[in-house]
C-alpha cells in the first residue's frame, strides 16, 4: 500500500468519526411534557351526587362561601357574609393531619392536598346543611360541600381518601350514596382501602399500614 493511499484511509476515518461524534452529541432534545392534574369539572366522569339532588333530599338550599385554608382533607375554613367559620363535612372522615406528636396518619396529607387544590381552584364552593344541627360541639359548621356543581363528599370518597363515620340522624340523609360511593373504592382497594384493618370500628390504625 503507498503513502498516499495510507493517508486517505486515515482522512476518511477521521471525517466518519467526526459525523458520528455529531450525531451522537447533537441529536435534538425533546422536551418533557407537562401534564397537569385535570380538574374535576374536567374529567369524563359522572357524578352521582349532584346539587339538585342533595337540595331535593334535605329541603336545603346552597349558601355561598369563600374557601380560605384547610385543616384536614374533612375539615377547612371559609368566609360567609364576612364571618371566618370552620367547617366539618357531614358523616366522612379523613386521616388525620396532628396524629402523634404532630406526625400525620397515612393519607392524610393526600387527603388534605385533595381537598385544597379542588377549593382553591373552584370559581365555585357551596355548602349544604342537613336536616338536624348546623354545627357540632366545637362551633364547626357541619355540612355538605360542593365545588363547582360537585359533591366534594363523593370525590374524597370515590378516590378512596375519607370513610363514612359519624352517621347521626337526622343529618344522615346522603348516607345511602355516600356508602354506595365508598364500597366502589373499597373494591378497587384505593388509598385507605389498601391497607387490611387501617379503618376500623374505633378509626383509623396507622399500625396497619407499617406491617
Amino acid at each position: 500500500m503507498e503513502l498516499k493511499d495510507i493517508k486517505t484511509l486515515i482522512t476518511s476515518g477521521t471525517i466518519i468519526l467526526a459525523v458520528g461524534l455529531y450525531l451522537i452529541f447533537n441529536e435534538p432534545k425533546q422536551e418533557a411534557e407537562q401534564v397537569d392534574s385535570p380538574a374535576i369539572t374536567e374529567q369524563n366522569i359522572s357524578y352521582t351526587i349532584t346539587p339538585e339532588l342533595a337540595m331535593d333530599k334535605t329541603g336545603k338550599q346552597l349558601v355561598d362561601v369563600k374557601f380560605l385554608n384547610a385543616n384536614d382533607g374533612d375539615t377547612f375554613n371559609v368566609e360567609i357574609e364576612g364571618e371566618k367559620e370552620r367547617v366539618r363535612l357531614l358523616m366522612i372522615d379523613t386521616p388525620e393531619m396532628n396524629y402523634n406528636k404532630g406526625e400525620p396518619m397515612p393519607y392524610a396529607e393526600e387527603a388534605k392536598t385533595r381537598t385544597t387544590e379542588l377549593l382553591e381552584k373552584a370559581d365555585s364552593v357551596q355548602l349544604l346543611f342537613d336536616k338536624g344541627p348546623e354545627t357540632d360541639n366545637y362551633d364547626r359548621l357541619l355540612a355538605y360541600a360542593f365545588v363547582d356543581n360537585i359533591s366534594l363528599h363523593e370525590v374524597l370518597l370515590s378516590e378512596g381518601l375519607a370513610a363514612v363515620r359519624y352517621v347521626n340522624k337526622p343529618n344522615d340523609t346522603l348516607e345511602k350514596e355516600l356508602l354506595e360511593i365508598q364500597q366502589q373504592a373499597e373494591q378497587k382497594k384505593l388509598n385507605i382501602w389498601a391497607h387490611d384493618n387501617y379503618l376500623q370500628r374505633d378509626g383509623f390504625h396507622p399500625e396497619e399500614v407499617s406491617k
